[in-house]
C-alpha cells in the first residue's frame, strides 16, 4: 500500500488565525535569531524608545514628594496639604534664534519630562514662573499665537489640575521694553495678569509681574502697585477677622478670606547681592556665584523688595530668573527657593520643586530631570551592545509554515 500525507495550511479560519496568534512570538524569535537586519532594527527602537521616553519616567520616579512633619490624615478637605509643581525659564525657542534641531531637541525633552511628572507625581496645581517663551518681547503677534500653542501643547495637563503663570521678562521685556499691547496679548494668552491673588484650598498665593515694580509711576507699574495695594488690605481685613478683632467698616466690602499666610510667586528674586550664599546642587558654579546683582534686572530693588515685604507679609518666596537653583532665608525670616531653568538649553541640570503645602507649614524638593551626558552614555553603550550583537553566528532553524494534519493509512 502507498502512504500518502496530508497537509493542510489554516487560511482564513479561525483556527488559522488561533494558530497564527500562537506561532508569533516563535517566529519574531527566530527572525530576531537568525536575520541580522532585523535584529539592528529592533535593538536600535528598543534604545530609541528608552532614552526618549522610558529613561524620563525612570530618573523621575525617584524625586518623591515631601513630606511635612505635622499628622494631616485627620484634617478636613480643605485644609489638606496641596501638592505643588513650580518650573520656569522653559524658555520656548522662536524663529529668530537657535538651531532647529537644537529648537526640536529642547522641546521634545521638556515636553517628555513635564508630561512623565504628571503621570508619576500627579499634583494638585502647577505654577509657571515666567519666561515661558524665548521670544515673547519682540515676536509678532502670528509668532506670539504660534509660540502660545507650541506652549500649551507641551505643558498641558490632566483635568482638574490648575495651571498658574507669571510674567517673565523674555514673555513682555524688561521694564524699558515693556508695553501695554505685549502685557495684554501675554495676559490673554495664559491668563496671567500683573498681580492677582488665588485661594486654592485654603492657601492663599499672591503672582507678581516683577518688572512693574520699577517704581517709576509708569501706567502698568501704577496698575500693579494699586492692586497690591488692595490685596494687602484684603489680606489685613482677612487676617484681623480671623484673629476676632474690631473689622474696620471699609473691610466689609472686600471678600472674605480663610486667612492663611501668603505665599508670593515671582520671576525675580528679592534683592540679593549675588548668588555667594546659594548652596543647593543646582546652584551657579563658583565661577558665577560671587558676579554682582543688578537691582531691576537680576533681581527687584531693595527699595521694591521691602516693599513688597510690608505689603504681602509672605511665609514663603518663590521665584525663577538666574536659570540657577537658590535657597536663602531673608533677614526677616522669610525663606526664599528659587527655581532653576526647566531647559536643557539654559542649564546642563534643569529641575523643578515639588512642595508640599499645608495651612501653616510647606516643605519643599528639588526634582533634577534626566542629565544630558548620561543619555549620550546609554547611547554610546547601547550602540556597541547592538554591533556586537550583529557579530553574533547566524542560528538555522525551520519554521513550520502549515499546521501538520497528516492522516497515515496502509
Amino acid at each position: 500500500m502507498k502512504t500518502t500525507t496530508k497537509f493542510r495550511c489554516p487560511h482564513q479560519s479561525l483556527e488559522a488565525m488561533r494558530w497564527l496568534i500562537i506561532q508569533l512570538p516563535g517566529m519574531f524569535c527566530f527572525y530576531l535569531r537568525t536575520r541580522r537586519l532585523v535584529r539592528f532594527f529592533f535593538l536600535v527602537i528598543c534604545l530609541l524608545m528608552y532614552c526618549e521616553f522610558f529613561h524620563y519616567y525612570v530618573v523621575l520616579l525617584f524625586c518623591k514628594w515631601p513630606v511635612l512633619k505635622m499628622d494631616t490624615a485627620q484634617l478636613p478637605i480643605k485644609s489638606k496639604p496641596l501638592k505643588v509643581m513650580i518650573l520656569a525659564d522653559t524658555h520656548i525657542l522662536g524663529w529668530k534664534e537657535g538651531h532647529w534641531f537644537d529648537k526640536l531637541r529642547r522641546e521634545w525633552q521638556m515636553e517628555r519630562s513635564f508630561q512623565s511628572s504628571m503621570t508619576i507625581h500627579n499634583p494638585d496645581v502647577v505654577f509657571i514662573l515666567g519666561d515661558l517663551l524665548d521670544e515673547g518681547k519682540w515676536c509678532t503677534k502670528a509668532e506670539f499665537n504660534y509660540h502660545v500653542k507650541r506652549f500649551k501643547k507641551m505643558f498641558s495637563t490632566p483635568p482638574g489640575v490648575e495651571t498658574y503663570v507669571v510674567t517673565g521678562n523674555h514673555d513682555i521685556g524688561f521694564h524699558y521694553m515693556m508695553t501695554e499691547q505685549k502685557h495684554r496679548r501675554f495676559e490673554e494668552a495664559f491668563s496671567a495678569p500683573s498681580v492677582q491673588m488665588v485661594e486654592i484650598h485654603g492657601k492663599i498665593f499672591v503672582l507678581m509681574n516683577s518688572m512693574a515694580m520699577e517704581g517709576d509711576g509708569c501706567s502698568l507699574c501704577s496698575e500693579a502697585v494699586e492692586k497690591m495695594e488692595k490685596i494687602s488690605f484684603q489680606l489685613k481685613c482677612s487676617q484681623e477677622s480671623l484673629s476676632k478683632k474690631k473689622i474696620p467698616s471699609a473691610c466689609k466690602k472686600m471678600k472674605k478670606l480663610s486667612y492663611t499666610q501668603p505665599i508670593l510667586m515671582q520671576h525675580f528674586p528679592m534683592f540679593r547681592p549675588s548668588d555667594h550664599n546659594c548652596s543647593t546642587p543646582d546652584a551657579a558654579p563658583s565661577a558665577e556665584k560671587d558676579i554682582p546683582f543688578r537691582p531691576k534686572y537680576d533681581c527687584l530693588s531693595q527699595e521694591a523688595s521691602k516693599q513688597v515685604f510690608k505689603w504681602v507679609n509672605p511665609r514663603l518666596i518663590v521665584s525663577a530668573h538666574t536659570h540657577h537653583g537658590c535657597h536663602r532665608v531673608h533677614d526677616n525670616g522669610v525663606p526664599e527657593w528659587t527655581v532653576a531653568s526647566f531647559s536643557w538649553r539654559n542649564k546642563k541640570g534643569p529641575s523643578f520643586l515639588l512642595a508640599v503645602i499645608s495651612d501653616t507649614d510647606f516643605n519643599i524638593n528639588q526634582c533634577f530631570l534626566p542629565n544630558e551626558n548620561t543619555v549620550f552614555s546609554i547611547y554610546v553603550t547601547g550602540m556597541i551592545l547592538i554591533l556586537l550583537s550583529m557579530l553574533l553566528p547566524r542560528k538555522h532553524h525551520h519554521v513550520t509554515n502549515c499546521v501538520d494534519l497528516s492522516d497515515k493509512s496502509s
